[in-house]
């Protein structure tokens, strides 16, 4: 049997849609993606609460890093804030991802017009993000996901499972050399330390 949970897919979705899908929604425990063109949406976890918890501690470590470094900071968010990536932003069928936690630096905002900061889901890839598997999501769709992410910009990508057998932690980016996305595995790591946020070490005690 598979350790998660099938997810829904509602074909022909846009961003109009999208939008207003999630606006309609806003203290929903459903976690949605729009993925050229294609809606996903992923049911909470049934351990929905500790899944909480460990969001919670993610968040806290990050901003306690982003309130200490405001100045390089554009934008900071976590699970209930999107991003259209801007790889995607003239597609009839854009993608719209929301990670588990995210910084954008200034330097990259601000190349945002004022319209486009305030847009509901900015055209921007955050530099750095944070994604926690969900029971709800197979390895392989978390993968996949991480992959667009880096693809879609992102220069580090954090992914967390702690359903491996083992927990593992994988480090996503770019490989400039081959314009591919690459990623090293780590086994049960104690810390995790960013090569984006300078200075930035998550601390893993409490996410497994």
């Amino acid at each position: 049997m598979p350790s998660y949970i099938p997810h829904l897919i509602i074909p022909d979705f846009d961003y109009i849609h999208f939008e207003k899908t999630a606006l309609a929604n806003p203290h929903s425990l459903y976690r949605m993606n729009l993925i050229q063109g294609q809606l996903e949406i992923m049911p909470p976890s049934p351990v929905h609460t500790e899944t909480d918890e460990r969001e919670f501690d993610i968040i806290g470590q990050l901003y306690t890093w982003v309130f200490a470094n405001r100045n390089l900071v554009g934008k900071a968010s976590a699970s209930q804030g999107c991003y259209t990536l801007p790889n995607t932003i003239d597609d009839p069928k854009p993608t719209i991802l929301g990670p588990d936690a995210s910084v954008v630096l200034s330097a990259r905002w601000n190349t945002l017009s004022n319209a486009d900061r305030r847009r509901a889901f900015p055209p921007v890839a955050p530099n750095f993000v944070v994604e926690l598997r969900l029971q709800s999501q197979s390895p392989q769709d978390f993968h996949r996901k991480m992959e667009l992410w880096i693809n879609g910009g992102v220069e580090e990508g954090i992914a967390i499972d702690r359903y491996a057998n083992l927990p593992e932690v994988r480090i996503y980016t770019l490989n400039p050399d081959t314009n591919s996305v690459v990623w090293q595995p780590l086994m049960n790591p104690a810390q995790v330390p960013s090569q984006v946020l300078a200075g930035f070490v998550l601390n893993m005690r409490n996410i497994y």
